[in-house]
């Protein structure tokens, strides 16, 4: 299976496991409401295969985007994009850039000194955030950035949400971009 499939069908079991709950709450409350027949049982199916639907719908939206992204970071689009916490190497940035950048980014707060500076980042324009590190190696030059999912974060409809945020912040640290 390539890493792309992998990656949906990861997606889809998260999403499927996050629909049993109120699939579940749906059938109960009909069956309490219209008690047990053929059009509830009809119902019931219409709801397993509803949830199914968007189940599908999402995973597949979600998988393109996240591919998107990894492609425009050079890394391979497999299930890993779905871990707690996401990592990425940059060569060619100075120490220096790359505090002024931080610093200077409306998403980040909470930026620290020293290395490795420690940030919070901002995702999807809301209050949400994540927290994230850049360590910077001297002797090679290599910036290297961390990003881990808060609780809220990592599961639902956010799956993927520390990918993203490192995603944001290596492009707002290219080392090519002109700013």
């Amino acid at each position: 299976m390539t890493p792309r499939r992998r990656l949906f069908v990861r997606l889809l079991r998260g999403a499927g496991g996050d629909s049993v709950v109120p699939v579940l709450t749906l059938c109960v409350l009909d069956l309490v409401d219209q008690g047990f027949s053929l059009t509830t049982l009809r119902h019931l199916a219409g709801y397993a295969v509803a949830f199914l639907a968007l189940a599908l719908l999402w995973a597949g939206c979600r998988t393109g985007l996240l591919v998107r992204r990894a492609r425009d970071l050079g890394v391979e689009a497999g299930e890993q994009l779905l871990d707690a916490t996401q990592s990425h190497t940059l060569t060619g940035v100075p120490f220096d850039r790359i505090r002024a950048e931080l610093g200077a980014a409306g998403r980040a707060s909470d930026v620290g000194d020293g290395n490795p500076v420690e940030f919070r980042w901002r995702l999807y324009r809301t209050r949400l955030s994540a927290p994230g590190s850049v360590t910077f190696d001297d002797s090679s030059g290599e910036a290297r950035v961390e990003v881990r999912a808060s609780e809220h974060l990592g599961s639902g409809i956010l799956r993927g949400a520390a990918f993203t945020a490192l995603c944001q912040i290596v492009r707002t640290l290219r080392p090519g971009d002109a700013k």
